[in-house]
């Protein structure tokens, strides 16, 4: 065996240093990886809110736009967004305001336990006396008196 040379010097890395510097590779890919997956889980939950407070969004506008002055009391029902099936849950209060109704609306996937939305709205009666309506909308084209 020949001694090494003071003034050579060492090549490569050894045994633990390869080791080592794997681990280290291995702690930060997988910090990564849970990174992204906590993203990806993120984005599929808000996504998830999202439809449901457009089914809510939806349920509350069909009362609003409906012939027929809504009663007070709960409804339920299922709908259909985005491939999926939401149950809903209505319920119509009285307020302060006379001829004014708020209208609450739960929505969450069909067989979920946890109600993912609650949106509010409110409704109210006619507020023009019946007999004095004006059919024209657009003041604009309204004949001078």
């Amino acid at each position: 065996m020949t001694p090494r040379k003071p003034d050579a010097l060492p090549r490569g890395f050894t045994l633990i240093e390869v080791l080592v510097a794997l681990v280290v590779v291995a702690l930060g890919v997988s910090a990564v990886m849970s990174s992204m997956f906590s993203a990806v889980t993120s984005t599929d939950r808000l996504r998830e809110r999202a439809y449901a407070e457009w089914v809510a969004l939806n349920r509350i506008t069909e009362t609003r736009v409906a012939a027929e002055f809504p009663a007070t009391g709960r409804t339920e029902g299922l709908a259909r967004m985005a491939d999926r099936e939401w149950n809903w849950s209505q319920d119509v209060r009285p307020t302060a305001i006379e001829g004014v109704v708020q209208i609450v609306v739960d929505v969450r996937p069909r067989g979920g336990k946890d109600w993912l939305v609650t949106l509010s709205g409110a409704r109210g009666r006619d507020v023009v006396l019946e007999g004095n309506a004006d059919p024209i909308w657009d003041t604009a084209e309204r004949s001078a008196p």
